[in-house]
């Protein structure tokens, strides 16, 4: 063999070898950066000459990765996204209604009906009706406050899905800019960045990805392409007012099609917004409603001391749990409240008796008002805890699938070490061969 094409192939592993030591320099230099994805140096090969093939080129540098692993990790982060926030906005819900505690529409409604069974044993106390004057205010403001809490959450989700929609709408922009960035000059360190866009936006919402043979990816929703190459379609969000309820709705700019987005932080808040809130909202207004015409229907045949009859307890016109109010007449006059059934009858409390019963009757598309509210607080209670199970559940996937990507693309320090001595190593020999062909090729010319 020449000495030329020793010196040639000793100068390739240099570079080779050089290059791999630098590749494994910079793995270990990124074991913990997230997103990163180890590198590796496929060293080339003998040709049938037993000389190396041309030397090390940026072809020779794998990225490795486990495509499958991604799709999935990517599918369950969805969930993962949708069911945390389900958990975090459902126990929200929960402590706004606030049972069983002794602020809860509960005990408030069992303190307002006790206080009408005490004006019935006692029809003529002045103090029993103010008890019930005040019991009456408190279940009101009760009303009131659950309602107002449920209407102010309701516009703080819409906030937030606009915040997300723009989040979303950056995500995918920058995920555009680097298809072009790829496919002018392909880079790994630009496919990592890509990645975690992709990770971040199915944080935020169900999306389905397609990476073609030059490394740009698509990006789609419900089979509605949002990014492809250096084609970009944005979301635009709409919020319309329902019964005093603010609906928001997500489209695509591009054609004003709607989209529909159920999972990810955006798919929860979506869900919870337009069909949970209002829900509870109309369970709320129903039972303000029932119970104002239980209760007026009642006390309006009623009498009170001076023999005064035809006064509503509760306000006129009610529409539900948001002007849900004790009558001006009993507010500003608490003997007004009547308790008996006549004028003529020293002692009678049936009315107050009656009004009293009320609870027991079951009034309340087909329940009492216990039974009905308790059917609302168990069916948020059993949101919460299912949120909180399938969340777990969720968490236990992801964290296995990370594991496993982990095994494959992720940086292990043995391992690179392992590999930059073995390098290194190598890189000494080469060098040592280089330093041999010049000292023979001096021995040669000295003799010369």
């Amino acid at each position: 063999m020449p000495i030329s094409s020793i010196i040639n192939i000793a100068r390739r592993a240099l570079t080779a070898h050089q290059s791999a030591v630098d590749t494994i320099a910079k793995n270990i230099a990124n074991v913990n950066t997230d997103g990163y994805k180890r590198r590796r140096i496929d060293l080339p090969a003998l040709n049938s000459n037993g000389l190396r093939d041309a030397g090390f080129t940026q072809d020779n540098m794998a990225r490795i990765r486990q495509r499958f692993i991604e799709n999935q990790l990517y599918y369950e982060n969805q969930n993962l996204s949708k069911y945390e926030m389900d958990r975090m906005i459902m126990t929200q819900i929960e402590n706004i209604f606030g049972e069983p505690n002794d602020s809860g529409l509960i005990n408030v409604m069992s303190e307002f009906w006790n206080s009408w069974n005490d004006l019935a044993n006692d029809p003529e106390s002045q103090y029993a009706r103010t008890i019930v004057h005040d019991k009456g205010v408190v279940l009101a403001n009760t009303f009131n406050r659950i309602h107002s809490d449920l209407i102010n959450l309701n516009q703080q989700i819409c906030n937030d899905i606009r915040e997300k929609v723009t989040q979303v709408n950056q995500i995918i922009n920058q995920i555009k800019s680097i298809n072009q960035q790829i496919s002018a000059n392909y880079s790994d360190d630009l496919m990592d960045q890509r990645d975690l866009l992709v990770t971040e936006l199915t944080n935020l919402m169900n999306i389905d990805t397609r990476e073609s043979a030059n490394g740009e990816i698509t990006v789609s929703i419900n089979g509605q392409i949002i990014v492809s190459n250096d084609y970009v379609n944005e979301l635009a969000v709409n919020t319309s007012l329902e019964n005093g309820i603010s609906i928001t709705n997500i489209y695509l700019s591009e054609g004003m099609r709607p989209i529909n987005i159920n999972s990810g932080e955006v798919g929860s808040l979506i869900e919870i917004n337009n069909r949970q809130i209002p829900d509870y909202v109309d369970k709320l207004d129903t039972l303000a409603r029932s119970i104002t015409d239980q209760v007026n229907t009642i006390h309006y045949k009623g009498y009170n001391l001076d023999g005064t009859t035809g006064k509503n307890f509760f306000s006129d016109n009610i529409s539900g749990a948001r002007d849900f109010k004790v009558s001006d007449d009993v507010y500003n006059d608490p003997s007004i409240i009547a308790s008996g059934g006549s004028v003529d009858k020293p002692g009678d409390g049936s009315i107050a008796q009656d009004i009293f019963d009320i609870q027991f009757y079951q009034f309340v598309q087909g329940s009492t008002v216990f039974d009905f509210h308790n059917s609302t607080v168990s069916q948020i209670g059993s949101k919460v805890q299912e949120s909180e199970f399938l969340s777990r559940s969720a968490e236990m996937m992801v964290q296995n699938l990370q594991n496993q990507r982990d095994s494959v693309s992720g940086v292990s320090l043995d391992e690179e070490i392992t590999n930059l001595i073995k390098h290194e190593q190598a890189y000494q020999a080469a060098a040592r061969m280089v330093s041999t062909v010049d000292e023979m090729m001096r021995t040669v010319l000295n003799m010369l």
